[in-house]
Order: structure tokens, then sequence, then C-alpha cells
């Protein structure tokens, strides 16, 4: 097994009638699964899409899109799944950007690729073909279910993954078959998924933690994903009752949810592994999940670059509530001193000294698309360089403090400040801004703008409206709260001083925002 698309080829093979895919009580085998990607490959072959070609995604989770998924892979060509939230501009950039020459969308987002002038070929899912468009159903129908001949190797891109990252603009994490294979199984040994295992796959599949480190280790060992379109908690509930679920992952918003909600009335004695990343848990929500799940209960430190990086199982570890852990099997990690050289994997900081984190291992992207001076500069010395801050104890247990370079996590997304920033300057009211993140309950960081107005006219809701209203800025994105200031703090060289900023609009709370 070399490729994702042999990791289908094989679970059909040995387990052909095992339960592969579950979605709104449809059941697909294994064998039906791997038919059908076959089919989606030829489909995709009749429309000139060969290795390399990039085909993008914008739907909610789908089963036609992971049958064409592995379909694509299968071909060699290159699935680019892009993120539902984003506002129109947002999506067309990233279809211009890898050069898309299919989009396979669903109806129900046909706002979201209004802006697109001409562009790549439509598909369109669950809804009536427009223009010169075709419905997943007739694109699919005529094509043949035995397999593609060729194929891609094992060091060619499997699929590209944009990221917010750290510089404002998305960037395409190239992500080879070698290294997803690698991936999924550190995945799978520090979870301990086992063939007989079945999860819920309720987070978007344009997400690591969704796409990378569940559904394609389980398509390896031949487990059971049941899938659902988003995230709701009394229909994930209703599906470990009822799909007698065994494993569970949640961004920390979503395990909040789950345990604020009435358990009583459930029967979750199946769950066994839990695990969730992208920000710390509060201590008693973490106590309830570890009582929920008595196999495991895992803080999973990685990033679309790196995958899983390291690991700590509070299960076993109760005493280190807020720790990341020590590396991942098969991985290294190291905490560089704040101010090191690029490139200067050597300089490394001493036990409880803050620095950035740098990780190497089997599991490392190929690169960014089209960015080769950023790709050297994340990759340098051989390390990928994560632009977080972290510190680590003589024993190897890291925790991370957060973005090195300010990048707001809320809700588990990515949000660059300038963003937002560069949107809000666009307001003729706006005489000044800066986006920071601040602490919240929910969302982990809420994004709070700093305005130092042009107009006394100016209101919050009426920028408040202006955010929601831009085709350039996905809803989350937009700031929870507009604070008027009379000067942003920044230094001589004009710089926002951000960490002096953040402490600034904290006065004005008490506490944490909702």
């Amino acid at each position: 097994m070399t490729t994702l698309g042999d990791s289908l080829v094989r679970a059909a093979a040995r387990w052909p009638e095992k339960t592969a895919l579950v979605f709104e009580g449809r059941r697909w085998r294994f064998v039906e699964w791997n038919r059908q990607a076959n089919r989606a490959a030829h489909a995709f072959a009749a429309r000139g899409i060969a290795a390399g070609d990039r085909v993008a995604f914008l739907t909610w989770n789908l089963p036609e899109q992971v049958i064409a998924f592995f379909g694509l892979l299968k071909l060699g060509a290159v699935p680019v799944p892009i993120n539902y939230r984003l506002a129109a501009n947002e999506v067309r950039y990233i279809v211009e950007d890898c050069g898309a020459r299919i989009l396979v969308f669903e109806d129900k987002l046909r706002a979201a690729i209004q802006s697109l002038d001409g562009g790549p070929e439509r598909i369109v899912v669950e809804g009536a073909a427009e223009g010169g468009e075709n419905t997943w159903a007739d694109f699919i129908a005529p094509a043949a279910e035995h397999e593609p001949a060729g194929g891609p190797g094992p060091d060619d891109t499997a699929f590209i993954m944009y990221t917010s990252g750290t510089t404002g603009r998305p960037k395409g994490v190239m992500r080879s078959h070698r290294a997803e294979l690698a991936g999924g199984d550190i995945m799978a040994e520090v979870c301990g998924f086992t063939h007989d295992d079945r999860i819920i796959d309720n987070k978007p599949l344009f997400h690591i933690a969704q796409l990378q480190l569940q559904l394609l280790p389980f398509v390896a060992r031949g487990a059971t994903n049941v899938m659902t379109r988003g995230f709701d908690v009394p229909e994930t509930l209703a599906l470990v009752e009822s799909e007698r679920l065994t494993c569970l992952h949640g961004v920390p918003t979503q395990l909040v949810e789950m345990m604020q909600a009435d358990l009583s009335g459930h029967d979750l004695s199946s769950l066994q592994c839990g695990f969730f990343g992208g920000q710390n848990l509060a201590d008693d929500v973490t106590r309830k999940c570890v009582a929920l799940f008595p196999g495991r209960f895992l803080n999973v430190y990685g990033s679309t670059e790196a995958l899983t990086v390291t690991t700590c199982d509070y299960r076993r570890h109760p005493d280190r509530l807020g720790s990341v852990g020590p590396a991942a099997p098969g991985m290294e990690v190291r905490v560089l001193r704040a101010g090191a050289a690029p490139g200067a994997v050597e300089d490394l900081a001493g036990p409880g000294e803050v620095g950035e984190l740098i990780c190497r291992g089997p599991s490392l992207m190929s690169g960014y698309f089209g960015l080769p001076e950023r790709t050297a500069s994340a990759l340098a010395g051989g390390w990928y360089h994560t632009g977080d801050a972290a510190h680590a104890e003589a024993d190897g247990f890291v925790t991370v403090l957060g973005r090195m370079d300010h990048t707001i996590k809320t809700g588990g997304e990515n949000v660059h400040p300038s963003e937002v920033e560069n949107l809000l300057f666009t307001h003729p009211a706006v005489a000044d801004a800066a986006v920071v993140g601040l602490p919240s309950t929910r969302w982990g960081q809420a994004v709070v703008a700093a305005i130092r107005p042009g107009d006394p006219a100016l209101t919050p809701e009426a920028l408040d409206a202006f955010c929601r209203e831009s085709p350039d800025l996905a809803r989350y994105k937009r700031p929870r709260r507009y604070i008027f200031l009379d000067e942003i703090p920044s230094n001589s060289t004009g710089k926002v001083e951000r960490e002096r900023l953040k402490q600034l609009l904290a006065e004005r709370f008490d506490g944490p925002l909702p």
C-alpha cells in the first residue's frame, strides 16, 4: 500500500462486505465505495483530468465528495477541498490560485461562487444544473466501474489543503501520499484505531482533523466512517447510540457544548477514544471528557503542514492538563530560543523557556503550492517551523502558548488580523484599525477590533453590518466586539503593539468574552 487510492482498493479486497461509510441512513460497503470511486475516476478522466490536475470542492460533508476524492486519488489528480464558510472572493482566490480545472460544488453554496467569472467546469451536487453545468448524477452515470489504469507514485501530491496560516492570504499545503499514510499510521498508533472502530465525521472535510486524521486512517484499516453534514449535539449523541460509535473527535467549542448537554438519557457506553486539538480545554471540561472516554482522551497538537506532532493522553497523565505532551511516534520536536536565526535549529531554548516549536518526521508537507520561498522558510534546516510559541519540560512534555505572530484561533479556525484589518481600512469612516484575539469561553478566542474613527458618527453596529455584508470576509472572521479608541498603541516604526493592545482591551471586560 503506497498511495491513498491503494488503501481503498485494499479495504475493498480484504473486507468487501464490511460497512465502510454511513450517511443519513444510507450505507456503503467497501466494495461499493471502491466501485463508485472507480466510476468517478473514469468520469473525471473523460473530462480530460489527468495526473497533477486540480479539482476543487465546495460542499458540506457529502458521500459524493468522498467518492470523488478517492476517484481523483486513483488518477493521480489533486483534490482541493475549500472551506465552505469563506466569502465569495476568498473562494475565488483559492480556485484561481490552485488553477482548478473542475469545481464540484453544492447547490446550497451557489452564492459563494457567483464572483467566479468563467473559470473551471462546474459540477453541482444536490441541485439542478444551470447554464453549462452538469449534475453529479449525470456526470458519473456513464462511467465504468473497473480500476483505472496508471496512478500516482507515493511522493506525488495527493491533495492540496488551504490554510490561513500566518500571512493573511491562504496557502495551499501540498500533501503527498507517502506523508498522508505515515500521518495516518501515527494517529492510529496514538489513538489505538482498529478495524472494529466506528467514528463520526461531523467536522468539515476541509480541515486537517476530519480528513487527514480520521477519515483516511479509518479507510486504511477497514474501519467505519459515519458521516454527517456538520456538527450537531443531539445528532451526535443519537448516532453514538444507534451506530455504537467507539471514537469521537471534537474541537474544544464542540466538546464544551457536549459537556453542557444532558447526557443522562443516552447510552454512550460504546465510546472508548476521544481526542481534540486546536486550543486547550478548560480543566473542568477536560475531566468530564476523561470520564466519558474510558480508553483514551487525548490532546492532539498538529497542523495541516505536519499532521500529528505531539499528543497527551489525559487518562494516563491527569496531572498534565493543558500540556500537549511529548512527540508523537516517529516525530521529533524542539523549541528554538526566541530570536534564533532562521534555520538555526540547534539554538534551543532551555527547559521551561518560551520559544518557537519546530518539528520533523515522515508526515511533513511537501511544501506550499506555488510558494517556493515560503516553503524554504517554513522548512528551513529540514524542520517545520510552526510559528507557535511553546516551552518544553526536561521530560519532553510540551505546552503550547499560542501564535508567535498573533494569528487568532477562534472556534477551531485561523484568522489572521490582517484579513480583518484590510477590510476595516476600506470603510470611509475608519481612520485606523487593529485586530487581536481575546479569550472567549465559547470560541477559545474572539476576534476584537480596535477602531480609531475618522467620523464621530461611526457606530459599532454600522461596522458590524459592513463586515457581515462584505464578500471579502467570512462570517466567522468578523469582529465580535468593536472598541473605539483615541489612539491605537504602536511602536516607533508604526507597527501595532498587539500585546499592549490586548491588555488595553482586556481591561474593558470583566473576564473572558462569551
